[in-house]
């Protein structure tokens, strides 16, 4: 039992580092770096806190992958069998649909931390067009991060709360 809270709280935290890092990202750091008196420095300080947030997250990522396989298993919801289609579909398809978005947030993540957003950075002085484009795609992911990190997070309040799944109704 102490073992399931500890996991319980290491997960949950994890998670609220998260998205609060997130939301501090957007409305903290994003507008003091459009402040004109920073303009020299701009880039280089976005840059920096952003390479600097992506350190801490692979490391959150990775501890919210570790508990919340211990959490789905100490629920009885995870299976160890050899039948794969056993294991997946004797977790709840809200936790099913929760790691399905963690996945597509892992690899949004991916695209955006080694791909367009060093891309921005590298156009930033020598090619405009290519700064802009990058800049938007990254800003386009990181809203995107954010809205599925956000759904994750209700996700997660669900399922503790009992809702396991979801009522179809056409």
């Amino acid at each position: 039992m102490i073992s399931y809270l500890f996991t319980l709280l290491v997960h949950v935290f994890a998670a609220m580092f998260w998205v609060g890092g997130i939301i501090f990202y957007v409305l903290v750091i994003i507008s003091v770096i459009r402040d004109p008196d920073l303009k020299n420095v701009k880039l280089k300080l976005l840059e920096k806190t952003a390479l600097q947030f992506r350190k801490v997250s692979y490391v959150i990522f990775l501890m919210l992958t570790i508990s919340g396989t211990f959490l789905l298993y100490t629920k009885g919801f995870l299976h160890l069998t050899h039948n794969i289609h056993e294991s997946i579909f004797s977790i709840p398809p809200v936790f099913l649909l929760k790691i399905l978005l963690f996945l597509v947030l892992l690899f949004s993540s991916l695209y955006h931390d080694f791909f367009s957003g060093p891309a921005t950075f590298t156009y930033a002085e020598s090619d405009p067009i290519q700064f802009e484009k990058f800049r938007k795609r990254s800003a386009l992911f990181g809203r995107v991060n954010l809205l599925l990190s956000v759904t994750i997070a209700i996700l997660g309040v669900l399922g503790s709360r009992g809702v396991m799944s979801f009522p179809v109704t056409f």
